[in-house]
């Protein structure tokens, strides 16, 4: 299953090739056919990436994008993929 946004906040409906109808702003999608067809209309995967995706970690568990912690100023350590 996909979850796929929508491409404009006034978009709110789609009608699939399948036949189905989705209906809101997010839609989670599990025919594979009907996602390939809505991402080639213009919507796109939710989900990208998550801050835990990479960047750094701090001794006290805060992650960020940045070397110095954004919570206790201490320096950070770059947290691997």
């Amino acid at each position: 299953m996909s979850r796929l946004l929508s491409p404009d906040s006034a978009c709110v409906e789609v009608d699939a090739p399948s036949g189905r109808r989705y209906r809101g702003r997010v839609l989670d999608v599990a025919d594979g056919a009907d996602a390939r067809a809505l991402r080639a209309a213009g919507y796109t995967p939710a989900g990208l990436g998550t801050p835990r995706s990479a960047g750094f970690v701090c001794g006290c568990g805060f992650r960020g994008w940045f070397r110095t912690c954004g919570r206790c100023g201490a320096a950070c350590t770059r947290e691997e993929r």
